[in-house]
């Protein structure tokens, strides 16, 4: 089955939900589109949070200061390597990712226990002959896997629905590459729209056949779909949004061999 990086991942799959065609652009065309600062501070956080916990399994405990520096270092670093757009000021960006990061480091690190971090997994599918990979941001000792989330609001219950692939395809990954182990699947989520009143959201639930079952299935479909060339428009109220906007009002649907 050809796929356009030679495997399937969430974000793939995630994509060509969302619409077919920006799929094509991204993975097929390989078109470079900016990142929004919101999507910028999630790649900061998770830089940040990805250090402090190899340097805890290393048994180097960071003071908070160090860790701010930390933050500092990636929001300046990272800049360099994408083409953001600042719908906010980028220091009032700064200043809600160092909140998020204190409010992690004040409510959240103390109870984690970490087994791995930024654990990258590939297998390969029964039956449809393609390779699956993830990268999961944190196995804890408990073997339960974590993915974390930065964002303005609370998840509602159907986000957090509409998000459960991700975290099905990580158990199976992990239970692919090492036993039958993971006990829970939880996200983290910090939010606030601002500086100020920073809260976060614990997540969790246990994975079930009947979820592997549905994964195999959208996996299946989309992958299906990408061989075969089908990549058509999805309008919708968030194409207004997307950054391939302008040329995919140019062209017709995307039909590929």
């Amino acid at each position: 089955m050809n796929l356009p990086r030679g495997y399937i991942s969430y974000n793939q799959v995630k994509l060509y939900q969302i619409c077919p065609q920006k799929y094509y652009y991204t993975y097929v065309e390989k078109i470079p589109a900016p990142i929004n600062d919101k999507v910028f501070l999630g790649m900061v956080f998770h830089a940040v949070a990805e250090h402090f916990l190899k340097e805890r399994i290393a048994g180097r405990e960071q003071t908070k200061d160090s860790v701010l520096q930390v933050f500092d270092d990636k929001f300046l670093s990272l800049q360099d390597d994408y083409d953001i757009v600042w719908v906010m000021p980028s220091a009032d960006v700064e200043k809600r990712g160092l909140a998020f990061v204190k409010h992690f480091l004040r409510e959240i690190a103390n109870a984690i226990d970490p087994l791995m971090v930024e654990e990258e997994l590939e297998v390969e599918l029964p039956g449809l002959g393609i390779k699956l990979k993830g990268i999961i941001d944190l196995v804890e000792k408990d073997f339960s896997i974590t993915d974390f989330k930065t964002t303005t609001t609370k998840w509602t219950k159907e986000k957090i629905n509409n998000s459960y692939l991700q975290m099905v395809i990580y158990k199976y990954l992990f239970e692919k590459s090492f036993g039958d182990v993971i006990t829970q699947l939880k996200f983290r989520i910090v939010y606030a729209k601002g500086a100020s009143n920073i809260r976060n959201q614990l997540v969790s639930r246990n994975a079930c056949d009947f979820d592997i079952d549905k994964m195999f299935g959208v996996l299946k479909y989309v992958t299906e779909n990408i061989s075969s060339g089908v990549f058509y428009k999805n309008e919708s109220f968030f194409c207004g949004y997307c950054e391939h906007l302008d040329r995919c009002q140019k062209a017709s649907s995307v039909q590929t061999p």
